[in-house]
């Protein structure tokens, strides 16, 4: 267990941004998991996803969920009460809530291999649990928030990084299944790309707003940036620049039905995504703190 009692606190940026950094990968690894769930079952309902790729994509999500849970036993979520005005008890539950979760994918995994794809009630519950825990890690970080509108900014937050993470992994592993069967129709990963690109846009605007209502400078997004400028340029690049770019040519390849050219591109997205999002989660955490 991360003991952070056990740390000297002090104001320095660099500190904060890199004790809070197991916190920032369970996050990561926990909305990816939920986002990518979530994902999933918005293309089950559009059509055109192989049984193949949903025994797949039920694995992956379910190693994913259970790398977040050694993560987030590794280092609590309300250890870090010393750096973060943390809601204790929300954050303390997270524990608990990942635990179901992952059972939840475990059982949906197992479902959907054992069978000829996930049931009706693994999805549902499995969905559930997802959006559980969603609401949990909204409600742990909510007292960061200056006043509600910055509390609503922060749910915003969440949910436009679990369906960034979340459609930018199943876009990326879905253009593989087109690479061996071309035939397939293009519908679902249009739907992905498509969700992508405005979970992108989304974050753009709602993480630079509410990174100013957070923290002791609450109302200044220049302040709030200013506090690393070297995190928050890279945020820009990796979070919203690049993968922006590359998801919007990755949508126009992928109506021409230049699979290869799409994977790739998505692979790019993804690239920048992952290290963009941690930062992004560090960059809020330096704000909160200061």
């Amino acid at each position: 267990m991360l003991l952070l009692d056990a740390v000297p606190i002090t104001s320095c940026h660099e500190c904060v941004a890199t004790l809070t950094l197991p916190l920032a990968l369970f996050l990561i690894l926990a909305e990816t998991a939920a986002g990518g769930i979530a994902t999933v079952a918005y293309l089950r309902l559009a059509g055109g996803l192989t049984m193949g790729f949903l025994k797949f994509i039920a694995v992956t999500y379910a190693i994913l969920g259970i790398l977040a849970f050694l993560v987030v036993l590794a280092a609590p979520p309300g250890s870090y009460h010393r750096l973060l005005a943390v809601n204790q008890p929300a954050a303390n539950a997270l524990v608990v809530v990942m635990g179901c979760f992952v059972l939840a994918l475990i059982v949906n995994a197992v479902v959907t291999l054992r069978g000829s794809g996930p049931s009706a009630a693994s999805s549902a519950v499995t969905l559930m649990a997802s959006v559980l825990l969603l609401a949990v890690l909204v409600a742990a970080f909510w007292p960061l928030a200056g006043s509600t509108l910055d509390g609503a900014g922060i749910a915003l937050m969440v949910v436009a990084s679990a369906a960034v993470l979340g459609a930018a992994t199943t876009g990326m592993l879905l253009g593989h299944w087109y690479l061996v069967t071309p035939a397939l129709t293009n519908r679902p990963l249009l739907h992905a790309i498509g969700v992508l690109l405005i979970s992108l846009v989304l974050q753009a605007v709602v993480v630079p707003l509410t990174l100013g209502g957070v923290g002791r400078g609450s109302g200044s997004l220049t302040h709030a940036l200013s506090l690393s400028p070297v995190l928050s340029v890279l945020w820009a690049l990796g979070s919203v620049v690049l993968p922006l770019v590359a998801a919007g040519l990755a949508l126009a390849t992928c109506r021409l039905r230049s699979f290869m050219s799409t994977t790739g591109l998505l692979y790019l997205a993804m690239i920048a995504i992952l290290p963009g999002q941690l930062l992004g989660q560090l960059l809020f955490f330096v704000a909160a703190s200061a």
